[in-house]
């Protein structure tokens, strides 16, 4: 084998070596933005996640402050469907309770 053979066949290593280089450089380069990408994906879902749990918080207290006003709602329509409306007087109830407080400061 003559130096000019020898020297070819470097010079064709070298050159598949530096495309090797070059391919793997380019690779190492989609993978970086790959995870890039997907860095930021896991940070968009977590703020979705948090965002879904401060909903489902609210949509709790709603559902829980809903379900006490139908509560009170159907407690009312009983009163009135039973003629017990005068449970409800706020007045009647505020008079005794003064008389009440009258009696208890007379006795002492």
């Amino acid at each position: 084998m003559t130096f000019e053979e020898m020297q070819k066949i470097i010079e064709e290593m070298l050159s598949v070596q530096r495309e090797l280089q070059e391919s793997q450089l380019q690779h190492k380069k989609r993978h970086l933005e790959f995870e890039e990408k997907y860095l930021k994906l896991l940070e968009s879902q977590e703020n979705q996640r948090f965002v879904l749990d401060e909903l489902i918080h609210k949509y709790g207290d709603l559902a829980e402050h809903s379900i006490r006003q139908r509560e009170i709602l159907d407690r009312l329509i009983g009163y009135s469907l039973t003629n017990e409306s005068d449970h409800l007087n706020l007045e009647e109830k505020l008079r005794a309770l003064e008389a009440r407080i009258k009696r208890v400061e007379n006795q002492t």
